[in-house]
């Protein structure tokens, strides 16, 4: 038979019969209240699902709604519970060690936040988390504590009590691949006697047609566990799901009203109980075989003892390609692609529903790694050595040569790394990310790891324009020249196509600072993009080399433009330099001049004020204007990053009033300025290729090389597609290509 991790993967044949002909009525219920009261210490209220306790136990808190404080690693379903309470959602990452929160972030979160007025611990996977100091920090601010034991039904605390010994509250979950498993059921235990007696028994009715389903997913799972070898199963699978035979741990649209937990579940829990002991003793046998048989490097804890303490719900694996892995496993029909949980509320197909914006990057990186490895009563001790085995070729084979992608948090190891890199632009500075979140975007920062060592960069801007949604690279990524070029790209696109995906966008854009080599462009068809209709940065840039003498960089320029230099020199052409934010109004009237005479589409006067009060800040944003009988006639913003000056947005007023010639003039003193400040190079920005002389840059382009330098190409933009939707993008920008003559 097939191993899976879930699929009803608890149940034997036996168990299956026994479920789906199992009856039971008023009096297993009572019994069941009586021995969870016995064993909890509490008053017991019985429901069909967890997360209806876990309602219950929310509304029966006195006061105002407040927030509730979780674990960032959750459920979905926990979410869901906390937002119907009425009750705000105060996420707490995971440790660096555990997958658990600490009680000092916890104590940063009571600090800070006031309104909490809950706080649950959910003891992940079965692993205990460190219970004694967060239960003295909720009771120090007067916060209830809820243990929910939807993974850890059986689990030691490091004091030696039992998980359920210790909160006001406890949510026990008996839904599908739980440690007690009857396909639903739930029940809240209120410890606390103060917050007892305000919640009753619920009176909804489970429907029976919802009933039969649970009844038959035990058997339905086996079957297909059973036949998958052959092929039959995911047929069966796959037909069992579309006519919504095959009952679902959660269903999206369900109201969490609280239903009675009908007699014949409460039987099953009784039992599931009554081998609760030889349940965990086989769950720590086949972990305890993971534990010492598995690499330790993809280990998240070596503590044999915090293990022979733990549920060990499932063995949790850590690798930065656990896709690759997920699929070497499968070929050996061995199916863990149930990951649990794929994102810091998981599922993350659920994930843009919830409030989440990103305030826990350490369970982030987890779920982008967890593979778990089963450990329910149908892998034997022989079966777990060979999982293990598996997981050690593959680690040798192809795992443990991989780069591996992740978030970066830090702005110094972000901006260090760029320090050294050549060539790059700000448009991949750590600002950048910065303007376009207060422009309202979403970013990410990941960096390619060979190892320890970073080698690759990349900011990932989410755009959502009528023409579609999409994940765009400004001027990146940016991959250090020593290495695997495209094996660092490989993995940097398999993150980054999860990452559009979950952003539900179309498509990804890189916009790479390569040079145009047929190499690299091969390289690019091989990581399955093709070119972009239209660039977004310029693709060709002229750079001057200004660490030589003024007089050197005078003599290179064209004949035109130095004697135009001096000619608005001598006319009394004033050039003024300012840092004042204030001064965008002045820069906008030239600006507007500009894109109305020249019919272009324009930045916002909010886009460009956010973007040099950010530059501006640390000394690296100038405005640059050029007066002629006292007006304005010419305006730049010059970005200085990293030993270059940027030209990059500019404008002047009608030729009747000399705003261009006095742009010769204005663009000597940047190149003065950018000498001052200790700058190499002056990046002059996108130029026209000078095959299209009707390109719509050329007049300027003959403007920038008469500075003197040299063209630097780029690779063109690069697309990967992943939607269907991306040739209506594709076709609206090559229409708008055209109509721009670029």
């Amino acid at each position: 038979m097939s191993i899976f991790n879930s699929l009803g993967s608890n149940h034997t044949l036996q168990s299956a019969l026994r479920i789906l002909f199992a009856i039971g009525g008023a009096s297993d219920r009572k019994k069941l209240i009586a021995y969870l009261e016995e064993r909890y210490q509490g008053q017991v209220i019985l429901t069909y699902k967890g997360r209806e306790a876990l309602r219950l136990a929310l509304d029966s808190l006195p006061g105002e709604n407040g927030t509730t404080a979780i674990n960032g690693f959750t459920c979905w379903a926990v979410y869901e519970a906390v937002r119907e309470s009425g009750s705000t959602c105060h996420y707490l990452d995971i440790s660096e060690s555990s997958l658990n929160f600490s009680a000092e972030t916890l104590q940063k979160a009571l600090t800070a936040t006031h309104s909490i007025k809950a706080v649950v611990i959910q003891n992940t996977l079965g692993i205990p988390c460190d219970i004694e100091p967060i239960a003295a920090l909720c009771k120090k601010h007067g916060v209830a504590l809820i243990e929910d034991l939807a993974h850890s039904i059986g689990t030691t605390y490091s004091s030696g009590e039992e998980t359920g010994s210790v909160g006001d509250f406890v949510i026990l979950t008996f839904s599908q691949d739980k440690v007690i498993d009857t396909v639903a059921g739930g029940a809240l235990v209120i410890r606390n006697k103060k917050y007892q007696g305000a919640t009753t028994q619920p009176r909804r009715k489970v429907a029976h047609a919802q009933q039969m389903k649970d009844r038959l997913y035990p058997l339905f799972t086996y079957i297909i566990r059973w036949t998958h070898g052959f092929g039959l199963g995911a047929v069966i699978h796959r037909s069992l799901k579309s006519i919504h035979l095959l009952s679902r741990p959660f269903i999206e649209n369900e109201t969490n009203e609280p239903h009675e937990l009908p007699g014949w579940y409460c039987k099953m829990i009784l039992r599931g109980y009554a081998s609760l002991q030889t349940t965990m003793r086989h769950r720590t046998d086949i972990a305890r075989i993971y534990a010492e048989n598995i690499d330790k490097r993809l280990q998240v804890s070596e503590d044999m003892e915090l293990l022979s303490r733990s549920a060990n719900l499932r063995f949790p694996i850590l690798h930065y390609e656990r896709d690759r892995l997920i699929e070497y496993l499968k070929v050996r029909h061995i199916y863990v692609s149930d990951i649990w949980y794929d994102a810091p509320i998981g599922p993350k197909r659920f994930l843009h529903r919830t409030d989440y914006r990103g305030e826990c990057p350490q369970s982030e990186e987890v779920a982008r790694m967890m593979v778990n490895l089963p450990t329910h009563t149908n892998i034997s001790a022989e079966q777990a050595k060979s999982i293990a085995m598996y997981v050690n070729e593959w680690l040798k084979s192809e795992g443990g040569t991989s780069y591996h992608v992740k978030p970066i948090h830090d702005k110094d190891v972000w901006e260090s790394f760029l320090l050294d890199l050549k060539p790059h632009s700000f448009l991949h500075s750590w600002k950048w990310g910065q303007h376009y979140e207060e422009s309202g975007s979403r970013i990410f920062r990941v960096g390619v790891y060979d190892g320890d060592t970073l080698v690759g960069i990349a900011l990932l801007i989410r755009i959502s324009a009528r023409r579609g949604t999409f994940l765009v690279c400004p001027h990146g990524p940016l991959i250090a020249a020593s290495g695997n070029e495209e094996g660092a790209l490989s993995a940097l696109t398999h993150y980054c196509t999860d990452v559009g995906r979950e952003e539900r966008c179309d498509f990804i854009r890189f916009c790479p600072l390569s040079v145009a080599t047929d190499a690299n462009r091969a390289m690019y068809r091989r990581l399955g993009f093709r070119d972009a209709p239209i660039h977004m940065h310029p693709e060709l840039s002229w750079i001057l080399d200004i660490t030589k003498p003024e007089e050197v960089l005078l003599k290179e320029m064209r004949k035109t433009t130095r004697y135009l230099i001096k000619k608005m020199e001598k006319e009394g052409v004033e050039i003024v330099q300012s840092s004042d934010p204030t001064d965008i109004e002045k820069f906008w009237s030239v600006y507007t001049a500009t894109f109305e005479r020249q019919q272009f589409t324009p930045f916002s006067k909010s886009y460009l004020r956010t973007e040099f009060e950010l530059y501006r800040a640390d000394n690296q944003a100038m405005f640059f204007f050029g007066k002629y009988g006292g007006d304005i006639v010419a305006a730049a913003i010059i970005i200085f990053y990293n030993g270059q000056a940027f030209y990059h947005h500019s404008g002047s007023t009608s030729l009747t009033t000399g705003g261009k010639e006095a742009s010769y003039l204005l663009q000597w003193h940047v190149i003065q300025e950018a000498k001052r400040r200790g700058c190499t190079l002056y990046n002059f920005w996108g130029i026209a290729p000078d095959d299209k002389p009707k390109h719509a840059w050329t007049g300027l382009s003959l403007f920038k090389k008469g500075f003197g330098g040299f063209a630097e190409a780029y690779v063109h933009a690069q697309d990967k597609p992943l939607s269907p939707k991306y040739v209506l993008s594709y076709g609206i920008e090559t229409v708008r290509r055209i109509r721009r003559r670029l």
